[in-house]
């Protein structure tokens, strides 16, 4: 079992904010747990054709990772998974990320935290810092027949690489 200073559950736009601030406040005892194997949280998950920011694109890049070079006023998924992906380097905290674990538990007691993976890794941490955003699940509503629907059925944070429409 490891120990860090902060654990940061999330590998999305506010789990890498997080791991760079704390980069930048000195601190390098971290982790930032991501249950997939690449950053970007929401625009990993969401792949399906169209798929923009429902924000003008100068506003949306991080304070200190202006970005005044989008494609589209509206950037497009693809390219802010890119800047995502392009700010992990940029300020080198992938080193401390811990892909493909998903943290399914926290416990709190005598003042440390222990995480415990879905796979039953577990770390222990000083502070936690919950950056698993809010999309990072699909609600899939319960329709009556769905379960017998015949044909292709899929979210949108699940979109297939091979659909035909």
């Amino acid at each position: 079992m490891s120990h860090f200073r902060v654990a940061v559950i999330g590998g999305g736009i506010s789990g890498i904010c997080a791991a760079i601030y704390l980069t930048k406040a000195g601190i390098d005892s971290f982790a930032a747990f991501e249950k997939y194997s690449d950053v970007g949280g929401t625009w990993r998950d969401n792949r399906y054709p169209g798929v923009e920011c429902d924000v003008p694109s100068h506003l949306y890049s991080y304070s200190f990772e202006l970005k005044p070079d989008w494609s589209r006023e509206y950037p497009p998924g693809a390219e802010i998974h890119q800047y995502l992906r392009d700010t992990v380097v940029k300020y080198g905290v992938g080193d401390h990320l811990i892909m493909d674990t998903a943290i399914d538990r926290g416990d709190f007691a005598d003042g440390c935290w222990t995480l415990q993976s879905a796979d039953g890794r577990s770390w222990t941490a000083d502070v936690v810092i919950s950056a698993m955003g809010g999309l990072h699940t699909p609600n899939i509503p319960d329709f009556p027949g769905l379960s017998g629907f015949a044909g292709d059925s899929f979210h949108t944070a699940r979109w297939p690489d091979d659909v035909d429409l």
